[in-house]
Parts: C-alpha cells; sequence; structure tokens
C-alpha cells in the first residue's frame, strides 16, 4: 500500500475540485492506501496547510489580482515577477517538508499547476516534486480540472512575463509527470498546446450513498432561509461566479413570474399534490458560496441589482450552507445536500463548465435541471441521453451590467418546459428516473474505482 497525497488552494470545501478529491479519497483508502490533504485552508480535519496557498492570502491575492486582471500595484512586470519568485521560495521549502515528513510516494496535485491561480504556487510545486523526483523518485500524476485558457474569462495574463511563467508551469511537462483531464475538450487542447496525452477522468458520484431527503435534522432548513413550505424553490447549488451564468435563472424565474404563467402553476395541484397559490413565492435559492478569485469584482452585486429591478426574490444563503452539517458562532449549518432536499428543481445555466458536478448532484437527488448547453455539455455530456430543460447554447450579448443574455423566446420555451414538469408528477417522474439511471451507469464510483487502479497501476503502485 502506498502513501498518496493530494494538493490543491484549498480542500474539503463545496466547490467541485474538493468533492471530487474527497470521492478518491474514500475509493483509496478502501484500497488501503493512506491518503494526506496538503492546502492553504486549516479547516480540512487531519491536513497539512501551507497558508500561502490559499487564494484569499494578501500577497497570493496581490499577486493574482496584477498577474491577471490589471498591472496596478507593482511599478513594472519585473517587480511582479520579483515578487512571484520571493513567495515561491517561501512556499517550496513547506512542500518539501510536508511531502518528506509524510513519506509521499504519489503525489496528486488538482488545479494547482494548471488553472493559474497562484503563480508563486505552482513554481513551488514543481520545483519541489522536480527536486524529490530526482532525490527519491516520487511520482506526479495532475488531475487538472481547468486550465487557465479556457474560454471562462477567468485568466488572462497581463504581460508577457506572466504569460510565459504559465507556459512554463501550468501544466508541467515532465516525462516522469502524468496528466489526467475532466473533459475531452481539455484533452485536446493539451495535446494542441504541448503535445502531452492526459486521460479522460470525468467527476463522479457515489449512487451507493444514501439519498438526500427531508430528515430531523434538515426539516428546518426553509424556515431558516425565510422560504415557506408552499413556495417553490429552484435551487442554484454552485459557486456564485461570472461563468456560472446565474443571471440567466434569474431571467427563468422572471418569466415563470409573468401572469400568464402563474396562472398555469396556480391551476391544479403540482407534481408533489399541493397546490401553488397566489400569495405563495417563486425563489432562487444561492447555496454556494461568492468567489472570490476569477471574479471581476462586480458579478455578485449586478446579479442582485438585476433581480430588484426584475422582482425575483433571491436567498444568499452560503453562510449557513456548507461542505457538512454542523455549528459555527452558535449557528446551525447545513450540507450543501440539505438545500437539495428542499429544492424543486434544479438551474445550472453555467456558460463555462470544465465538467458537471452539480448537474449530477442534481439527477442523483432525482430533481430535473435547467441548464444552459455549455461546450462541454455538448462535447462529453449531452450525448449520454439525458433529458434536461434546455436554455440553448448560444449567449445572445450581454447588458448594461455585462450579464449574460439568450433569446427572450428561448426564456419563454424554457419556461413552458418548466411548469410542464412541474405541473405533470407522472412526466416528472419519468424523466428524473431516466436521467438517474444513465448517470449511475456512467458516472458511479465504481466507474471511478476502475480507473483509479489503471491510474496507480502506470504509475507503479498496485
Amino acid at each position: 500500500m502506498a502513501v498518496i497525497a493530494f494538493t490543491q488552494h484549498r480542500l474539503g470545501r463545496t466547490d467541485g475540485v474538493s468533492l471530487e478529491v474527497d470521492k478518491w479519497r474514500v475509493i483509496l483508502e478502501r484500497m488501503g492506501h493512506t491518503v494526506h490533504y496538503i492546502s492553504g485552508n486549516e479547516d480540512v480535519p487531519g491536513g497539512h496547510c501551507i497558508p500561502e496557498l490559499y487564494p484569499f492570502h494578501p500577497i497570493t491575492q496581490k499577486v493574482i489580482k496584477n498577474g491577471t486582471r490589471k498591472l496596478s500595484d507593482y511599478n513594472s512586470s519585473l517587480e511582479l515577477m520579483a515578487e512571484v519568485e520571493a513567495q515561491a521560495a517561501r512556499i517550496k521549502p513547506q512542500f518539501l517538508k510536508h511531502l518528506r515528513d509524510l513519506k509521499v510516494e504519489l503525489l496528486f496535485p488538482n488545479n494547482l499547476v494548471s488553472v493559474g491561480y497562484n503563480l508563486p504556487g505552482m513554481q513551488a510545486l514543481v520545483e519541489a516534486v522536480d527536486e524529490l523526483h530526482a532525490e527519491r523518485g516520487l511520482r506526479v500524476t495532475c488531475h487538472n480540472h481547468d486550465f487557465w485558457w479556457e474560454d471562462s474569462g477567468e485568466v488572462e495574463p497581463t504581460c508577457a512575463e506572466v504569460a510565459a511563467h504559465y507556459r512554463k508551469y501550468a501544466p508541467p511537462i515532465r516525462p516522469y509527470i502524468h496528466h489526467m483531464v475532466i473533459n475531452r475538450i481539455a484533452q485536446a487542447e493539451l495535446k494542441r498546446r504541448t503535445g502531452q496525452e492526459a486521460r479522460v477522468v470525468p467527476n463522479v458520484f457515489d449512487f451507493d450513498r444514501p439519498a438526500w431527503t427531508l430528515d430531523a435534522y434538515n426539516a428546518d432548513f426553509r424556515n431558516a432561509i425565510g422560504v415557506r413550505e408552499t413556495d417553490l424553490v429552484f435551487l442554484q447549488a454552485t459557486r456564485i461566479l461570472d461563468r456560472k451564468g446565474v443571471e440567466l435563472a434569474i431571467d427563468l424565474i422572471a418569466e415563470l413570474q409573468k401572469p400568464e404563467n402563474r396562472v398555469r402553476l396556480e391551476a391544479g395541484p403540482l407534481y408533489h399534490g399541493r397546490s401553488f397559490g397566489k400569495r405563495d413565492r417563486i425563489v432562487l435559492v444561492c447555496a454556494g458560496y461568492v468567489e472570490g478569485i476569477g471574479l471581476t469584482g462586480t458579478y455578485p452585486e449586478a446579479l442582485k441589482t438585476k433581480a430588484a429591478e426584475m422582482g425575483v426574490e433571491v436567498v444568499w444563503c452560503a453562510t449557513i450552507v456548507k461542505h457538512s452539517r454542523g455549528a459555527e458562532e452558535g449557528r446551525k449549518i447545513y450540507s450543501l445536500w440539505d438545500s437539495y432536499a428542499h429544492a424543486d428543481f434544479v438551474t445550472y445555466p453555467s456558460v463555462w463548465e470544465g465538467w458537471g458536478n452539480q448537474f449530477i448532484e442534481a439527477v442523483f437527488t432525482k430533481l430535473p435541471v435547467c441548464l444552459f448547453e455549455y461546450p462541454v455539455w455538448t462535447s462529453d455530456l449531452a450525448q449520454c441521453g439525458f433529458d434536461v430543460v434546455s436554455l440553448g447554447n448560444q449567449v445572445s450579448g450581454t447588458d448594461k451590467r455585462n450579464l449574460v443574455t439568450v433569446e427572450p423566446s428561448i426564456v419563454r420555451r424554457a419556461a413552458g418546459e418548466v411548469i410542464a414538469l412541474l405541473r405533470d408528477g407522472k412526466r416528472r417522474t419519468q424523466v428524473v428516473e431516466k436521467n438517474y439511471a444513465i448517470a449511475r451507469e456512467n458516472f458511479s464510483l465504481h466507474a471511478l474505482e476502475r480507473i483509479i487502479r489503471d491510474v496507480l497501476e502506470k504509475q507503479g503502485i498496485s
């Protein structure tokens, strides 16, 4: 059995990378391996912290802002890169210490050396693993969920030196370093840019775990967020980040609230047998946290302004929705899964995703989904035959707040399909059961375990 470590800016959260690493850990520990986490946050039980890796470390945040948005806090690009070098020199010894002390045999960097959020961190890691590979044969497989060059608008080098830094370290191309990606688009682009082959490993879900249902703990979730039992809850479970397209969910709910559509919802019992009355609300519940990296900085406020202008009620509840149940400062904390248990519909309007974690989570919970057909959906997921309500696959433009839009006719059609699934319980059941069966067949932990065994074998670990 081997000692294996995962490293990333942060772990143990509700973002897709954290959740995926947790699944790998379950399988690897079940196989008998020892697993460690090395990240920038200290709130991972048993984890090993390098504070400078955290996205909100003051120097890390300053560097990413100046390196990818606007070079404004340094006198020149050379001064910026001097800061990068100095910070990398502080991080590298910490990587070396953790990896040596833990006697790590195989390291899985997850996004740290691909997404580009931490220029010094990726340099430090690459230099450390080069040293340890030469010293004692450390093996490395990079799990690249996102790349800095992808069409998400999050990373735009502000100078030639930053661009060169990305080409050198993100990702590192070495004979001893293996690479995995999570979709076919990334696989092809990595090959085109670097000549590096990579294995496609889709994100998965544990379909054998207990279903997320109402229970004694989460029974008061709606009350905690100010939503009544008879209100309709549309759950946006993603982080709040420009590319997540939350504005399209607002457009959808604004359409559903039009008098002619409310009349259809109020005409009789809905899928669960309860009526929807004139005083009942349609609410967008945003359970994910506001992302502080990769943002324009104005996105959350732009969403709030748009929702207010369109009369759409949005509940922002990330302060009480975390990775796991518990308590913080006297407040009851719900897990992300508790929010699914109370949802009537899931919105997934991302214009760019590396894969589709929240989609599979919705499918597992047997909830219908309204989504924008982002590129990876088209290349990797649509072919499976999932039944969804579509917001199309083309952005028609941006509004005065720089929020994306789609053609109004597409939103109207989508709203009609949503209403039909809310009204027709039999049709809704057919859709969610079909989607569940497809996902269980293609994206379960059993499928991932077969992949992991092969990945380990290629690294000489049984």
